[in-house]
């Protein structure tokens, strides 16, 4: 189950398809907001926070992998 911290690859929505985030928070209803550091689509250097179902992105790694 994914988690504050953890690195997730967006799959949904398709213009976000791909880029790699960081879950920040998880909402009350169960979505999880995701900040989206480097894209091209983006030229604003600030970062996107997308709320996402848990079936909008992929885990790639946790904290528990890489202890800092």
């Amino acid at each position: 189950m994914p988690k504050v911290g953890t690195l997730v690859r967006v799959l949904y929505p398709e213009y976000a398809k791909g880029i790699e985030g960081i879950i920040e928070a998880k909402e009350e209803r169960g979505r999880w907001i995701v900040r989206l550091e480097k894209n091209s689509l983006n030229e604003n250097p600030e970062p996107w926070l997308l709320s996402l179902e848990e079936s909008d992105f992929e885990v790639i790694s946790s904290e528990e992998e890489f202890p800092s």
